[in-house]
């Protein structure tokens, strides 16, 4: 077991991040940001152990090591709550046509979009597809994101999307982020499928649901309810079977289109509901009333949005409605290559109205709250896994003043230091 113990001085300011009394932050709530100034952190192992004043601990833990933090910012490591990590190919092309005007969900009925990566990924063997998974996940790491929630879903087979779930696995082993990991097998109808929705939910329900439970290969199931893709009825359906397997719901929608995916979502009493862009009034002021997670994907509402600035708006809505949101990154390879958390701050404050407060606690306490790790990450708390971030800026204010450029300079992962400010 790992028990040095070392103190963490001259933090100019410690971003604590805290809940709400165990409960994820919502309305004025998000908007206040706990921290100390002149702090310092004593850790142990992979826990932390206590902090304070920075002169007063210098003093107190007099003989035990010292990291001089140099003044810097010092947080909890972001936790990305919605990615899509392992896949094979890229489609720069078909992000490009966009660009020019090109509509997502025509390329997917033309059998482009998520059916080109499905192409790609089924083809791919187990081994490229880790490797390449793991290098996006450290790549993550070095800018900051030390839990990250992982998607399956461009498989859309048996054997493709155990293999998804199984380098999820294999990735929180070896690397020792945590990665939650998500059952999508519902995201998207396989040419082998087409026009015959409800078999290919019934396959997943009889054949990949069992499997995936028996070998404790997700956390999560999840559904992309929307027009074209899977219905309100279906998706819920879908989400029911996988809770049936102890598998905790989540659910894209309102992507595009509002068609009664929020209603499946409280119905299926979901961890979180992702993307939202097109979330009716009467839809948010239904969603304040349960501890739904709102996860809001700025990368995504930026790549895909043809209309004017006031689209880019919706999380500023969000948080007026009282529902708690989170950030993430969606990093996938048809909408959104970004996979720096800082990146999504930055777009949230730039573009979507968000203040930095309500930003950092949407990517840190509440989006650990949206996939269930919020016991264990997201703030700065005794006994939390210490994993930890320090940005090279003396105020938190500098995140998107600074904006397009990586900040971290350390990370803590698990008690133990990671230093970037040289590679």
């Amino acid at each position: 077991m790992n028990n040095h113990k070392f103190l963490i001085t001259n933090i100019s300011q410690l971003l604590l991040c805290s809940s709400d009394k165990g409960r994820p932050l919502r309305g004025k709530k998000q908007s206040q940001l706990e921290l100390m100034e002149n702090a310092a952190l004593l850790i142990e192992g992979d826990k932390i152990l206590d902090f304070g004043d920075n002169s007063h601990f210098k003093k107190l833990y007099g003989e035990v090591e010292k990291i001089d933090a140099e003044f810097s910012v010092v947080m909890p490591g972001f936790v990305d709550p919605h990615t899509h990590l392992v896949f094979a190919g890229s489609r720069e092309e078909e992000f490009l046509s966009r660009i020019k005007g090109e509509d997502y969900l025509s390329n997917l009925g033309k059998g482009k979009g998520i059916l080109y990566t499905v192409e790609q990924t089924r083809n791919a063997s187990f081994e490229k597809l880790y490797e390449q998974a793991k290098k996006y996940l450290y790549k993550m790491l070095e800018n900051g994101t030390t839990s990250c929630e992982s998607k399956s879903g461009y498989g859309l087979d048996f054997d493709a999307e155990i293999r998804t779930l199984q380098i999820n696995r294999k990735l929180q082993n070896d690397m020792q982020v945590l990665v939650p990991s998500t059952l999508l097998a519902a995201h998207a109808l396989p040419q082998e499928y087409q026009g015959d929705a409800q078999s290919f939910l019934t396959f997943i329900a009889e054949k990949i649901i069992p499997y995936v439970a028996e070998n404790n290969l997700a956390d999560f199931i999840d559904v992309f309810c929307e027009k074209g893709v899977f219905n309100a009825a279906q998706s819920e359906w879908i989400l029911k079977q996988g809770q049936r397997y102890g598998m905790k719901p989540k659910i894209h929608t309102d992507e595009f289109f509002s068609i009664g995916g929020i209603e499946v979502a409280i119905n299926t009493k979901a961890v979180s509901a992702d993307h939202l862009m097109k979330t009716t009034q009467n839809d948010m002021i239904k969603l304040s009333s349960t501890d739904i997670i709102g996860v809001v994907l700025p990368g995504t509402s930026f790549n895909i949005s043809t209309t004017s600035n006031d689209e880019y708006k919706y999380p500023r809505s969000l948080v007026d409605s009282n529902i708690p949101v989170a950030i993430g990154t969606d990093f996938n390879p048809g909408t959104c290559m970004c996979c720096s958390m800082q990146m999504m701050l930055e777009l949230s404050v730039l573009k979507m109205g968000l203040s930095i407060e309500e930003a950092i606690n949407a990517s840190t306490i509440n989006s650990a709250f949206a996939c269930s790790l919020h016991q264990q990450a997201g703030s700065i708390e005794r006994e939390k896994k210490a994993n930890m971030i320090l940005l090279n800026i003396d105020n938190y204010k500098k995140i998107p003043y600074l904006w397009g450029i990586n900040k971290v300079y350390k990370v803590l992962l698990n008690g133990k230091i990671l230093d970037f400010k040289n590679d």
